[in-house]
C-alpha cells in the first residue's frame, strides 16, 4: 500500500511538472543510515527529471521545510534490463552498468521524529523517501570501478572534510544494492531503461545544512561533486 501510495504521489508530481521519471533511489542501506533512522531494510524511491542538477547547483534553503543533504554514489545503467525470472545479484547486474556519478540528494523530513520514525515508518515510502533531488556530479568510467570499489569518500563543508565513509558500507557493496533495487523493481512490475541510474545510499549520515555552506563530496582522482546552500 506504502509503494502504490508513493506510485500515486509520483504520478501527480510528474503530471503538474509535465516530467517523468529519470532515475531513481535507494534509502537505508548503510548502517549508519539504518541507526540514524532506526530501521534495518532498505527501500526505494523515484526522481524525477526536473529534479536533476547539475554540479555546483545552489538551491534556497528557505524553500524547503528542513533541508537535508545525503552523500552518494549513483550508477547508470548502460542498457535496458532484461526480463527474466532469474534473481538480479552483483555479479550479474555489473554487465548493466555503463558508468557511476558522485552526487549529493536533497531531501526534506518536514522535522520528522527520528525516535518515533520506525512506528512510522511506512509513510517515509509514500512519500518518495522524502526526495526533493538529486545532483551528479564527475562521471566515473566503468574501467575504473575495481579502484571505485576500494574508495573511501570524503563529504566537506565549506572546504572542512566533515566525515568519510566507504563504498563497502553500501549492503556490502554498491552493486549489491544495485541488485536489490532490480529484484525489487521487478516485483513491482517495474523494469529498468537505458540512461536511468539509481542512487545507492547515503555513505554518512544525513546532514542538515545552513544558507551560506558549501558542501562537496569527493571519491577518488578527484571526482566531486558540489552543491551550494542560498
Amino acid at each position: 500500500q506504502a509503494y502504490a501510495a508513493q506510485d500515486a504521489l509520483v504520478g501527480l508530481q510528474a503530471a503538474q511538472h509535465h516530467t517523468h521519471i529519470s532515475g531513481y533511489k535507494i534509502a537505508i542501506t548503510t548502517p549508519v543510515m539504518r541507526e540514524f533512522v532506526g530501521f534495518d531494510d532498505a527501500i526505494s524511491g523515484c526522481v524525477l527529471a526536473d529534479l536533476v542538477f547539475q554540479n555546483g547547483h545552489r538551491i534556497q534553503a528557505h524553500e524547503r521545510q528542513h533541508l537535508i543533504i545525503e552523500f552518494e554514489l549513483a550508477l547508470q545503467f548502460a542498457h535496458d534490463l532484461p526480463s527474466t525470472t532469474t534473481v538480479w545479484t552483483a555479479d550479474s547486474i555489473l554487465e548493466c552498468i555503463a558508468c557511476a556519478y558522485p552526487c549529493l540528494e536533497i531531501a526534506d523530513d518536514r522535522y520528522a521524529v527520528y525516535a518515533d520514525l520506525k512506528k512510522h515508518f511506512f509513510s517515509l515510502v509514500a512519500e518518495n523517501a522524502w526526495n526533493h533531488g538529486v545532483v551528479l556530479g564527475d562521471r566515473i568510467d566503468k574501467s575504473q570501478f575495481d579502484l571505485l570499489w576500494q574508495t573511501t569518500g570524503t563529504a566537506y563543508v565549506n572546504g572542512q572534510p566533515i566525515g568519510h565513509g566507504h563504498s563497502r558500507d553500501v549492503m556490502g557493496h554498491p552493486l549489491q544494492a544495485m541488485a536489490w533495487v532490480a529484484n525489487h523493481m521487478a516485483s513491482r512490475g517495474h523494469a529498468f531503461k537505458a540512461g536511468q541510474w539509481v542512487t545507492t545510499g547515503s555513505w554518512l549520515a544525513s546532514y542538515f545544512p545552513e544558507a551560506g555552506q558549501a558542501l562537496c563530496f569527493e571519491l577518488f582522482d578527484g571526482a566531486r561533486v558540489c552543491l551550494h546552500i542560498d
